[in-house]
């Protein structure tokens, strides 16, 4: 059997299998978790990230739309 280390989803620190209770606890700051449990807080973290970059590529493109049109000349605006 291959170990896979775990982080914590809360504070990073590893996260050790305790068969007893058939729990992932954290060795730092006590978070407890079935491997199920964990595995669906770590989808709801990527997918809170992708959404954060997306939101952000969406600022950037309106931002750097809006400097394309304000650069344009009064003609060329009026077109639009």
């Amino acid at each position: 059997m291959v170990n896979k280390i775990s982080r914590c989803p809360e504070c990073g620190g590893k996260m050790k299998y305790i068969p007893n209770t058939k729990a992932m606890v954290c060795q730092s700051c006590g978070l407890s978790l079935s491997r199920f449990e964990l595995d669906n807080y770590w989808k709801k973290i990527r997918s809170e990230n992708f959404t954060e970059v997306d939101e952000s590529q969406r600022r950037k493109n309106r931002r750097k739309e809006w400097l394309e049109w304000y650069s344009k000349s009064k003609s060329e605006k009026e077109g639009f």
